[in-house]
């Protein structure tokens, strides 16, 4: 049960749900996703990343994380955890948990996490008012 003093939901107005946790020094927005390859295809999407942007793997086939462009990055059973560092004031993830999970942190734009949203999800548009709740909810504009 919700009371008047409860603080309003840290989400964002679409499906599926995106969370929002901020911090001292950055937000972090997060959903569940799909498939690392829809991953992949979305970060294409995104024009602060290409294939040279530096990418943190980790898989069951090797020991501990591995350091390498995105474009070095295949879409295979073993890789858990994929996290992309492009020259842009946030940075993006998967990971493969019961469901898979996207998150994007740092400050990035409402477009970023409309495009990685949209590409990783069966969402079929985000209205206006996630835009609007992204931006109350962590200061961060439309720009790209």
């Amino acid at each position: 049960m919700t009371g008047a003093d409860d603080p309003p939901p840290r989400t964002l107005p679409v499906t599926p749900t995106v969370h929002v946790e901020s911090f001292a020094s950055h937000d972090t927005l997060t959903w569940q996703g799909d498939s690392l390859a829809a991953f992949l295809g979305a970060l294409d999407e995104v024009p602060a990343v290409d294939p040279d942007t530096p990418a943190e793997v980790d898989a069951t086939d090797a020991a501990g994380r591995e350091r390498r462009s995105l474009g070095g990055v295949t879409p295979r059973e073993a890789v858990r955890y994929v996290r992309v560092e492009p020259t842009a004031p946030w940075t993006a993830a998967w990971e493969q948990r019961t469901t898979p999970t996207v998150s994007v942190s740092g400050a990035p734009p409402a477009a970023v996490c409309r495009t990685l949203h949209l590409g990783t999800t069966d969402c079929a548009g985000w209205p206006p008012a996630a835009a609007d709740a992204m931006a109350s909810l962590t200061g961060n504009d439309d720009g790209t």
